[in-house]
């Protein structure tokens, strides 16, 4: 075979066994769930696709925070990242309506409100140039701090952490009477050591994961939101890819956020006694206190309307959420009339 021949025949075939690598990155810590997780299903994806599919994870944060992966994501340099609400509201606002204060008071909840509202979402993100490839959640948000948090007026004196460029936290915190201390995630270990700040608001999965727990001492029973999350994908990427690797890739990866979802609030439960054994004190909110910020709740949510969220969309949240408390009693009202 001539030499030129033989080149173009290697050339075809390395073609036709190309791999597509898909850069990832996240928040999530090495070691974490999150990442641990993402790993296996990354070993899965390269031997489903024959070695044609394979992520390169960026952990940790060394891709940036939120707002640098977006803008990597739009110049190509990253394919495919988990976002925390925070960061899926810098591409869609109006999805922070599903991470509302008080709005959810369990995960059952979250997963009837959001599956509802699924294809929207899709819709709504692909106009933006993005895949949504599966619902994450970070989950329920305490309260941490240095100081009993136990009534509204012990809220406001405190130095809050507020995540930088978020709507959200800004509102309610001034509903609150708290004056917020904007930073990036990666700058907050660091400010709890110096006490530029001596309170911030995440799961108690987070909590322990990034170790800002070990520099405050109480925790605020009460939760404050189900912070959500997404994995999105560029849709640039995406459509590069054979429809078979599309269809592997979205119905793989919709499969690994709902296990992840499960996982993530198994050990956020973990978590609590974690917490309790490393000498944090729960506090309570008094129940005063607690109807009142229920009615902040509700300012924050009417005020953002038409901001971040159309008033028809926050509707349409309450609608699915009356729905499902309406169905969860009347079957415990069926169970106590056959008890009886």
């Amino acid at each position: 075979m001539p030499v030129r021949l033989l080149l173009m025949c290697l050339c075809f075939s390395g073609v036709l066994n190309a791999k597509t690598y898909i850069k990832f990155a996240v928040l999530a810590p090495e070691g974490s769930t999150w990442v641990n997780m993402l790993k296996e299903y990354n070993e899965q994806l390269i031997k489903d696709s024959r070695d044609k599919l394979e992520l390169k994870i960026y952990p940790s944060g060394i891709s940036g925070d939120e707002f640098d992966v977006i803008r990597k994501m739009k110049i190509g340099k990253i394919h495919s990242a988990g976002f925390t609400g925070n960061g899926l509201g810098q591409i869609l606002p109006e999805l922070r309506v599903l991470e509302l204060p008080l709005l959810f008071s369990s995960y059952e909840e979250t997963d009837y409100v959001t599956g509802k509202l699924k294809t929207h979402f899709e819709q709504q993100f692909a106009k933006k140039g993005y895949i949504l490839l599966g619902w994450a959640e970070v989950g329920f948000v305490n309260l941490f701090s240095n100081t009993k948090l136990d009534s509204l007026k012990a809220l406001e004196g405190i130095k809050m952490w507020a995540w930088e460029g978020d709507p959200l936290a800004r509102e309610l915190f001034c509903q609150l009477k708290i004056v917020p201390y904007p930073m990036p995630l990666t700058d907050v270990y660091t400010s709890l050591q110096t006490g530029l700040i001596n309170a911030f608001y995440v799961s108690p999965l987070a909590a322990i994961a990034m170790q800002w727990f070990t520099k405050t001492k109480y925790m605020t029973t009460l939760k404050l939101t189900n912070a959500t999350g997404a994995v999105l994908m560029s849709k640039k990427k995406f459509d590069k890819l054979k429809p078979d690797e599309q269809k592997l890739l979205k119905d793989s990866f919709w499969k690994f956020c709902q296990n992840l979802i499960k996982a993530s609030r198994k050990d956020n439960e973990k978590s609590y006694e974690t917490l309790k054994k490393n000498k944090i004190t729960f506090v309570d909110l008094n129940k005063d206190d607690y109807v009142k910020f229920e009615e902040i709740s509700k300012k924050v949510w009417n005020a953002l309307a038409g901001k971040l969220y159309s008033k028809k969309l926050l509707e349409e949240v309450l609608k699915y959420r009356e729905e499902f408390r309406t169905v969860v009693n009347n079957d415990k009202a069926a169970k106590k009339s056959d008890k009886n």
